[in-house]
């Protein structure tokens, strides 16, 4: 069956929004949004809830990014309307800041990106993309999905704007966004107390030390 949809996962943050234009864009998919299982930040539903939908024409992409530059992001924009003070939260804080419902949001990464993985696995079309590789090589990104697709001949029309859920920014520096930051010590450790090495190593990640 030809795939003519697709529906993207991945935290905040994690290029949903620029992978996902580019998808839609480079291929004439159309976006499975809200309606279609659900929030795109969400825990990836489980089998019992997908196979409720028709999902054999959809390709679902899953969007990772790693942590340390993620929880820098996160801190400065977390995107939570529950604790209008989280803004005032050092990164230490922050960090072991209760987030939704996880301990904390590197305890929320490791299994929401855990769920990518599962669902990845289950599902019958579905790719699963690092943002700083789609960030560093498009072209490859695109082939893989043309072969992916049998699309061969669609030509590519790169993503150069920072987007997010408020629209392209073109002031914004990607590259800058995407560096693994140099951080404390001490919030090196707080990160990796709850990082899951395993979880990291199905990232193509490496631990901080």
């Amino acid at each position: 069956m030809k795939i003519d949809s697709i529906k993207v996962f991945g935290e905040r943050h994690s290029g949903t929004n620029a992978i996902g234009y580019f998808v839609g864009k480079n291929f004439n998919l159309k976006f499975q949004h809200y309606d279609f299982l659900g929030w795109k930040h969400r825990l990836a539903p489980q089998k019992g809830e997908w196979s409720k939908f028709e999902v054999q024409n959809c390709l679902f992409i899953f969007c990772m990014r790693n942590p340390y530059s993620w929880a820098q992001a996160m801190h400065r924009e977390p995107y939570y309307d529950h604790y209008p003070k989280i803004k005032d939260l050092s990164l230490e804080d922050f960090l072991q800041f209760s987030i939704e419902d996880y301990e904390n949001c590197i305890a929320m990464w490791n299994q929401k990106n855990d769920s990518y993985f599962r669902m990845s696995d289950e599902v019958p079309n579905s790719i699963i993309i690092n943002v700083e590789d789609f960030h560093a090589d498009q072209q490859k990104f695109h082939e893989h999905l043309a072969d992916l697709l049998s699309m061969q001949d669609m030509p590519m029309v790169k993503m150069n704007d920072y987007v997010n859920g408020r629209g392209r920014h073109k002031e914004m520096d990607i590259t800058l966004s995407l560096k693994i930051p140099e951080l404390e010590e001490g919030l090196i450790k707080i990160i990796n107390s709850s990082l899951s090495p395993e979880t990291m190593k199905k990232c193509n990640y490496k631990l901080l030390t």
